[in-house]
């Protein structure tokens, strides 16, 4: 009774903006906004950080200026999206970015590498809010019939901002100090926020009962624990540290899982997974990230390698790889409320390998082929990735949103990581073709995941009240 009263509650809320209006518009360029400013963040440090580094000392410390990060948003993530749900979406996501704002500039002034690195674990605090809210916002203030399409245009400025991270990071190291890469996050966060405040009404989910802050850490640690040894094994460290963080991390989730069975008021009730929809999502968002972001990682090491150190070519072939994503991915927002997300998300995930398959041969045939490859590979996870979304989103009541779409960004993550170090390894051991037949492997059991879609989760989200 009281998730049902919570849920007519966030209606009510949500109703007061129009989401085919200008209220409606203001918000999604807010949200556009803010993932630009995450896609960006997300890949120029690293452009930026070897001219940093003689300024800052402290050289022994350099992989604290990425742990630090990454470790402050794998933590807050959990807390973010069920407390928007709780405390407001609209003031959770201010508090978020001005977080990231403020870490964003306080890097920008540090004088030492300790001071650089407690800056970067604010911004990431920050960033576990602006990586999951803006998915939350566009769930809240979209109707089940109109999601698709504000979740294509999310997932295409993702993409193209985080192939522009490099390119932007290097044209600021060329010509202005490195501080300004930090520096250019406080306009564009100050325009999202003023976008979001002017477009939509504050907007209050599940709020019955005390926040469950254990399960919100347990969860923060185990991700964390996770990405830690990934990022280690992607770097070629294997050894007991790693085989430590590993276990701790599952030990973490399972006893999250166990805790969240228990607890009165969880972050992420277990019955979300009686919905078949829910539950195939996930496991496919898992599986899709897995492959997708193992390939988009090594592939400029493996373009690098068979073009001679041409940056050019690598750029190209990145590019086609982003652009076949952030394409399909506005596209396939368009079409989902029509044909409904199980076509397109098999369509996806069958493109997706057609790319891999391709990939085999490609580098073989010159660099017009490996750019196809790309543009294929990309375009089928363009067409999977906001389909996913709107499943799950769909499949739970507006007043969990917050829970359920974190919950699914949680996921990617921890996917990304070890794609990432998954492919890197088999890389190592067996070459380009061992690490794709890794990802076609992969990305066959995402085709099976994605066969369990519903058709059409519009249907569902009409039925909403049954999951409780």
């Amino acid at each position: 009774q009281s998730l049902k009263r919570a849920e007519k509650q966030s209606q009510v809320a949500t109703s007061k903006v129009d989401s085919s209006g200008q209220s409606g518009v203001l918000v999604l360029l807010g949200v556009l906004f803010t993932i630009i400013l995450a896609g960006l963040d997300n890949t120029i440090v690293s452009t930026v950080m070897p001219v940093a580094l003689p300024e800052l000392g402290s050289a022994h410390l350099y992989a604290w200026t990425f742990a630090a990060y990454m470790l402050a948003a794998a933590v807050s993530m959990p807390i973010w999206g069920p407390g928007s749900d709780r405390w407001g979406r609209r003031r959770t996501y201010l508090v978020g970015i001005v977080a990231f704002t403020v870490g964003s500039g306080l890097c920008a002034i540090a004088r030492t590498m300790m001071e650089f690195i407690g800056a970067r674990a604010i911004q990431g605090v920050g960033a576990g809010a602006v990586a999951t809210l803006p998915f939350v916002l566009l769930g809240v203030v979209y109707p089940p019939n109109k999601r698709g399409r504000a979740l294509g245009a999310a997932s295409s400025a993702w993409a193209i901002a985080s192939v522009a991270g490099p390119l932007l990071g290097t044209l600021i190291v060329t010509h202005v100090s490195w501080r300004w890469a930090f520096l250019i996050n406080v306009p564009i966060a100050i325009v999202a926020g003023f976008l979001v405040i002017a477009g939509m009404h504050e907007s209050v989910g599940h709020s019955v009962g005390r926040f469950d802050f254990a399960g919100a850490l347990l969860a923060g640690a185990g991700g964390s624990c996770l990405m830690w040894a990934f990022v280690d094994l992607g770097e070629g460290q294997i050894g007991l540290m790693q085989a430590a963080l590993i276990g701790a991390g599952i030990i973490l989730l399972a006893t999250f899982v166990w805790h969240e069975g228990r607890t009165p008021h969880p972050i992420l009730p277990l019955t979300f997974f009686h919905h078949a929809g829910y539950a195939s999502s996930i496991c496919s968002s898992f599986l899709a990230f897995f492959s997708g972001f193992g390939l988009s990682a090594y592939l400029p090491l493996a373009t690098n390698a068979a073009f001679h150190d041409n940056r050019a070519f690598v750029g190209l072939v990145v590019g086609a790889f982003t652009i076949g994503w952030s394409t399909f991915a506005f596209a396939s927002g368009r079409l989902v409320h029509r044909i409904g997300e199980r076509l397109p998300s098999v369509i996806g995930i069958v493109v997706h390998i057609l790319g891999l398959l391709f990939f085999m041969v490609a580098f073989k045939h010159g660099l017009a082929s490996v750019i196809a490859a790309a543009l294929i590979a990309g375009a089928g996870l363009g067409l999977l990735s906001p389909a996913l979304t709107v499943v799950v989103q769909n499949s739970v009541p507006v007043a969990r949103m917050g829970s359920a779409t974190t919950s699914q960004q949680f996921i990617r993550q921890i996917g990304a990581a070890l794609g990432v170090s998954a492919f890197v390894l088999a890389a190592t051991i067996g070459g380009f073709r061992l690490g794709l037949l890794l990802m076609i492997a992969v990305s066959a059991g995402t085709f099976a995941c994605v066969l369990a879609l519903p058709a059409h989760s519009l249907h569902d989200a009409h039925q909403i009240d049954a999951l409780e």
